[in-house]
């Protein structure tokens, strides 16, 4: 009798233990999304002071079931999400007033009439770059696409705004991309040479070649294109010389400058060094050039004087091949890092002033594991591919 009393009083305390176990985990892991109504509060809008894009890769939406989130952060670190489907490389973009999202197969606008989602075709599968042009009120959204039935390469473009959206494309393959001036910034390949070409943010597609750089060899972009004042600036890699440089173009006399960057000890190192976000990389500041590798250095270059030297490291920052979640941002001097704290299982944006290398801030980020969670149970993985701070 004493043992039945036994097992059944063990039996009671397992159940007990099970089921707070579950309610704890499930509170802990409940979640919610914004519905269409919520992204177009103008309060959203107000609070949020940065926004953060997630996405499964392209090889994880082969059967359309991909997923991304676009997570809004506001103050004091507290974030609301977005779902859509899976778009690898997408951006995220927002101005004054309007969020400007897009998914594999949708643009969604969001200001305060409301939410509007337009389905368009052909799907992508590999984002580019966001831009809008306030001259003609167009919102554009570039892609990497793939190739066409002929052998040749096509970037499209979906522009429009609240009136609707239509689809128009560059045959070209954008080997770096960037934006001023009202201008698409690209390098595009013709056979086996390069060139840096720009192209205004209008509906009908003109490009113009700045400049020739010469063959592509083993040539690859590591940040956006930047331009400041009558010059552009290409930060590239080759990978068969081990060596990263700066080229310094001026838009009227083409002359082509450069700078060495980096000379890397082997592709293993290389690799490591690549940056979390080509398109988030690299910034000018009060005329220096800052670049953020992928081991959190800060590389600064003076281009007036040819000095270069790393300003300061991000601390924290994933020593690995595996980057933790990292992502960069440059706005108004500060650099904005997003990081993830393996010690803790925990996410942050640390804000550093860029000319110092001082830690301004440290806002931990709260919301994610609902995030993940939801994508484990789907059986996907999620990766950041943009982060932008308002």
């Amino acid at each position: 009798m004493k043992k039945k009393l036994l097992i059944a009083g063990i039996t009671a305390l397992l159940i007990v233990v099970l089921t707070t176990a579950y309610y704890t985990f499930s509170r802990q892991h409940s979640i919610e999304f914004l519905s269409g109504n919520d992204l177009s509060n103008p309060e959203l809008l107000k609070d949020t002071e940065a926004i953060l894009y997630f996405s499964t890769t392209a090889d994880q939406d082969m059967n359309r079931d991909g997923l991304s989130f676009a997570v809004f952060i506001d103050q004091d670190g507290n974030s609301k999400l977005w779902k859509m489907e899976g778009l690898e490389l997408g951006t995220v973009f927002a101005t004054k007033d309007t969020f400007f999202l897009t998914d594999r197969g949708h643009v969604y606008l969001a200001d305060s009439n409301g939410t509007k989602k337009f389905t368009m075709l052909p799907e992508e599968h590999t984002g580019e770059v966001t831009a809008f042009n306030d001259k003609d009120n167009l919102f554009y959204s570039i892609y990497n696409s793939g190739f066409t039935e002929d052998g040749g390469y096509k970037s499209n473009i979906r522009f429009g705004n609240e009136n609707g959206f239509e689809t128009d494309h560059i045959p070209h393959y954008l080997q770096m991309s960037g934006k001023a001036d009202g201008n698409l910034l690209m390098v595009i390949g013709d056979g086996d040479r390069i060139s840096l070409q720009k192209m205004p943010l209008q509906k009908d597609v003109q490009l113009e070649e700045i400049v020739s750089l010469g063959p592509i060899g083993e040539r690859t972009g590591l940040a956006s294109i930047l331009k400041e004042g009558n010059y552009y600036y290409l930060l590239m890699a080759d990978t068969e010389k081990m060596t990263s440089d700066v080229y310094r173009i001026h838009e009227k006399t083409k002359n082509i400058e450069r700078f060495p960057l980096t000379t890397y000890k082997d592709i293993q190192e290389y690799i490591i060094r690549l940056p979390y976000n080509l398109r988030n990389a690299a910034t000018i500041h009060d005329g220096i050039l800052y670049y953020v590798d992928g081991i959190g250095d800060v590389h600064a270059l003076n281009p007036e004087t040819g000095e270069i030297h790393i300003a300061f490291t991000l601390q924290g920052a994933s020593q690995g091949q595996m980057k933790m979640s990292e992502q960069i941002y440059f706005i108004d001097g500060k650099l904005h890092f997003f990081r993830y704290h393996e010690s803790s299982d925990t996410h942050s944006i640390d804000t550093y002033d860029v000319t110092t290398g001082r830690l301004l801030n440290e806002l931990p980020i709260h919301g994610l594991d609902g995030m993940y969670h939801y994508a484990q149970k789907k059986k996907k993985r999620l990766s950041p591919y943009d982060f932008i701070v308002r």
